[in-house]
């Protein structure tokens, strides 16, 4: 084979791998990045025809899964013609007397080469765009992830205190412009279904929770189907609120009006009433989503017809501040539903503090245990209480919270969490917090992985430093940035002279030292 064959094989697969990446980025990327929205199928290129083909392929979680089911296909796609581009360009540099078996393997080997190529690089795009939101100004949902979902800290406390039983609501809060008078501690109904759930939901109206959020797609219908049941005799008493959903997913935008206001009446008949008090337009992440004329169109139809009073919003995606800002300024929505917890993005207080200046939105605080699984830290309790109850004090001292919301699934649940209603925070419960968020950080960052960490000598806290940098070059933050790292007990000078064992431990290719060095003479000027 002559050199310059060889020049033009190896461009020809340079090429081909070249359009897988920027397939993997614009196709499965954006399929992956709307699949953690939680739409509803319909959102996707013949969703509805293959959802059938996803809910038995695939396991239900919180994606959609006919989105996830693109992604596969687009990059087993992408696999499949680098397989036989990589055998057509061997066969084509093979001499006519390599015939035979020698060809075949030669072909079938290199056709496996590019294919494998193709799936990493096409991945690669695909996680780059909707992981790590390039292309996205840098809005990806990896560090909403682990700020939000993966945190590993406690959902229930692992010893039920005898002095929380009996707990009931002790304060009410004044939901903005609803005029409603809302427990300061509402029931989240997403693991709520059957006759225990049932149990748990109205245990938590007896003591005196009068607020309660639902969705279609709770436990596939099954929450609002419970709910339904446990409000009976008391609907006047609660105050409900759903989103605009089916039992699939969220109602994507540009759907037919008649789309959005089945959703509800589907909804009202599983609840057993004839009016909610709020709908949201729920995991909001984009502005034609929340401005699509259709669901405000539906809205005021359902308002005139008596079917649901006011309107909200919910966000915990990687266009929070974004979302939240043009709710606000439109004037739209009555409340709005945001993550919020110890240790989240600084700018959420001022999000929420306008949101009630200038508009009398009602606030309610999500993901305020950080989205957390159970896990508890051995040696850590001592003589102190629930880590949820620290958490919920820590939310409700901020007077512009109206409420928070978080999910009942257990009986305790209904004793522990009611035990924080009304109680302020003290520095003792601030220290719960921060402990939780040192011992765990080793499994979570914010924006990034954390397995970096173990790496490093000298136990810098590599996240932080990270994140404080973030603050100062993107978010515009950069006394906040600076106030933080004046803070931390190491500080990155200690780059200067380590031999950085942590080079090439980022999954994502960050130089760490060099990072590290930028940041200390960013946030260290003056």
């Amino acid at each position: 084979m002559s050199s310059q064959t060889k020049r033009a094989t190896r461009w020809l697969i340079v090429l081909w791998l070249a359009a897988a990446a920027v397939v993997g980025f614009a196709v499965s990327g954006r399929f992956l990045y709307r699949s953690f929205i939680g739409s509803d199928p319909t959102a996707f290129p013949a969703g509805a025809f293959l959802q059938p083909i996803a809910e038995l392929l695939l396991p239900r979680g919180g994606v959609t899964r006919v989105g996830v089911l693109w992604v596969v296909g687009v990059l087993l796609a992408l696999t499949l013609v680098g397989y036989f581009v990589g055998r057509a360009v061997s066969r084509s540099n093979r001499r006519a007397a390599d015939l035979g078996r020698r060809r075949v393997l030669a072909g079938t080997a290199s056709g496996v080469g590019v294919a494998l190529g193709s799936l990493a690089v096409g991945a690669a795009g695909t996680a780059s765009r909707a992981l790590l939101g390039l292309g996205n100004h840098g809005r990806g949902w990896w560090p909403v992830a682990n700020e939000i979902f993966q945190a590993k800290v406690e959902r229930t406390a692992p010893e039920w205190k005898e002095e929380w039983k009996g707990s009931r609501i002790q304060s009410y809060r004044r939901f903005g412009r609803t005029g409603w008078e809302v427990s300061d501690i509402v029931l989240g109904t997403g693991a709520i279904q059957g006759e225990s759930g049932e149990k748990i939901a109205r245990l938590a109206l007896e003591r005196g929770v009068n607020y309660f959020d639902t969705a279609p797609d709770y436990s596939g219908s099954g929450s609002e189907q419970a709910m339904g049941r446990a409000i009976q005799g008391l609907r006047d008493q609660v105050f409900i609120a759903t989103k605009f959903c089916t039992p699939e997913g969220h109602v994507p935008a540009g759907a037919p009006v008649e789309t959005y206001t089945r959703a509800i009446e589907g909804s009202l008949r599983r609840l057993g009433t004839d009016h909610v008090d709020l709908v949201h337009i729920h995991s909001c992440d984009e502005l034609d989503r929340l401005m699509d004329p259709n669901v405000h169109e539906a809205f005021d139809r359902l308002k005139q017809q008596g079917k649901a009073r006011f309107l909200g919003f919910s966000s915990h995606t990687p266009n929070l501040i974004q979302v939240a800002t043009r709710a606000i300024e439109s004037g739209r929505f009555d409340v709005m539903m945001l993550a919020y917890h110890h240790g989240i993005w600084p700018r959420l207080g001022e999000i929420i503090s306008k949101a009630r200046g200038e508009q009398d939105m009602g606030v309610v605080a999500m993901k305020t245990l950080k989205g957390a699984r159970h896990h508890g830290l051995s040696g850590f309790r001592g003589e102190a209480d629930a880590y949820s109850q620290a958490a919920f004090k820590w939310v409700l001292s901020n007077p512009d919270v109206s409420c928070l919301v978080v999910s009942f699934f257990e009986l305790q649940h209904v004793d522990e969490y009611l035990y924080a209603s009304g109680k302020g925070v003290t520095p003792r419960d601030v220290s719960i917090l921060e402990q939780y968020d040192r011992e765990t950080r080793g499994s979570y960052c914010s924006p990034h992985c954390g397995a970096c960490l173990s790496s490093c000598p000298e136990n810098l806290p590599i996240a932080d430093v990270l994140r404080y940098r973030m603050y100062f070059e993107d978010y515009g933050w950069e006394k906040e940035g600076m106030r933080l790292y004046s803070r931390l007990e190491k500080q990155a000078s200690v780059c200067a002279s380590c031999s950085a064992p942590c080079l090439g431990s980022c999954p994502v290719g960050i130089d760490i030292q060099g990072r590290m060095k930028g940041a200390h003479e960013l946030l260290t000027l003056g």
